[in-house]
C-alpha cells in the first residue's frame, strides 16, 4: 500500500509513519491532488446547486454590512440563473486552478520553513507530503456529500460552512455568538486536528527533522492562517 501511488492515499491515513517514510524515497503527488481538488469542486458544485441564489446574494452582502436594494438584489439573480453552460464550465475549471494552486502555495511555505530550520527537503517531496497530509480533508468532503445530496435545500450559513457535516466547535456556538467566536471554534475542526497531526509525522518523516519543529512549523502556519480567518470575521462586523 504504501508503495503504491493510489494506495497512499489510504495509507497515509491509517498507516502514516510507513507511507510518509516510502514518500521520502520516491515522492509522488498527483493522485492526492486530484483526489482532493475534485472533491473540493464537487461540494461546491452541491451547495451553489442547493442554495437558493437570492439568499446567496442577500448572504454575501450582509457578510460586510451592506444594504443592496431589491432591484439589484434581483438583478444579480437574474445573472447567475441565466448563465450559460460555457460560462458554468469556466467558473468550475476556475474552481479547478484555485484548489490546485492553493495547495502549491501551501507545499512552497512548508519547504522554505524547513530549509530555514536546516532541512535538505526538496519541493517535490513538501508537495508530495502536504497533499498527502491533507488526506482527511477529502474523507470529510466524502462524508459530507451523501448528506448535502439528502437535503432538499440548503442555507447560506451551510454554504459557507461548506456543507452540513458535523465537526468543529462551532456546533456549540450559542445562536447569538458573533461571527468572530464562529470563525475561532469553527477552526477547531476534526479533521483540520486530523491534517494537522498527519502533516506533523509527515514532515517529521520526509523533512527529516525532530517532532518539535515538525509540530512547531505546522501549528504556526495554522495559528496564522486561524487569526486571518477570525480576523477577516472581524473586518465584516463594520
Amino acid at each position: 500500500m504504501k508503495d503504491s501511488s493510489w494506495g497512499r492515499l489510504i495509507g497515509a491515513l491509517v498507516a502514516p509513519g510507513e507511507t510518509f517514510r516510502s514518500i521520502a524515497e520516491r515522492p509522488t503527488w498527483l493522485p492526492p491532488l486530484l483526489i482532493l481538488v475534485l472533491l473540493g469542486v464537487a461540494v461546491g458544485y452541491v451547495v451553489q446547486m442547493k442554495v437558493d441564489p437570492e439568499e446567496m446574494v442577500r448572504g454575501q452582502a450582509g457578510m460586510f454590512g451592506a444594504e443592496v436594494p431589491q432591484a439589484e438584489i434581483d438583478k444579480a439573480v437574474e445573472s447567475v440563473e441565466n448563465r450559460s453552460a460555457a460560462a458554468k464550465a469556466a467558473l468550475a475549471v476556475l474552481g479547478l486552478l484555485i484548489q490546485a494552486a492553493v495547495y502549491f502555495v501551501v507545499a512552497g511555505l512548508f519547504t522554505g520553513a524547513f530549509k530555514a530550520f536546516g532541512s535538505e527537503i526538496d519541493y517535490m517531496r513538501s508537495l508530495a507530503t502536504t497533499l498527502h497530509g491533507y488526506m482527511p480533508l477529502a474523507v470529510g468532503s466524502l462524508l459530507n456529500l451523501p448528506l448535502m445530496l439528502s437535503r432538499e435545500s440548503l442555507t447560506f450559513e451551510d454554504a459557507m460552512n461548506s456543507g452540513v457535516l458535523v465537526s468543529s466547535l462551532k456546533a456549540l456556538a450559542p445562536e447569538d455568538a458573533s461571527p468572530i467566536l464562529e470563525s475561532l471554534l469553527g477552526s477547531f475542526d476534526l479533521f483540520t486536528i486530523w491534517t494537522l497531526v498527519l502533516l506533523t509525522i509527515g514532515y517529521k518523516a520526509v523533512a527529516k527533522v525532530s517532532t518539535a519543529v515538525a509540530s512547531g512549523i505546522v501549528i504556526l502556519f495554522w495559528l496564522i492562517y486561524v487569526v486571518g480567518k477570525v480576523g477577516l470575521a472581524a473586518a465584516t462586523m463594520h
